[in-house]
């Protein structure tokens, strides 16, 4: 094999990519995390656990294991994962 073009890797297809010279004119738009996961459930945290998981600490949740997008005050705030009923920070979005 000499040359091999990915046209879709899971959602993202070739006819959604960008030119090098379009994105040299800003001519482009950049998917937000919350776009990326919406496909995953959500939990909804309050002002003082929504402190607490940005700091890293473990939260107890009783819910199925996986990853899920966390909310806060209505604003998306990142991924977390939740193992042996523990939400434990992922990825967060940085305003």
């Amino acid at each position: 094999m000499s040359k091999l073009t990915r046209t879709i890797v899971d959602k993202f297809k070739i006819e959604d990519s960008y030119t090098f010279d379009k994105i040299e004119k800003g001519e482009y738009k950049l998917w937000t995390m919350e776009e990326i996961f919406k496909e995953f459930p959500s939990l909804t945290l309050n002002t003082r656990k929504k402190e607490l998981f940005l700091n890293g600490v473990m939260l107890t949740f009783e819910v199925e294991e996986g990853l899920y997008n966390i909310y806060s005050d209505n604003k998306y705030v990142g991924l977390g994962t939740v193992k042996n009923q523990l939400l434990k920070r992922d990825i967060v979005e940085i305003d």
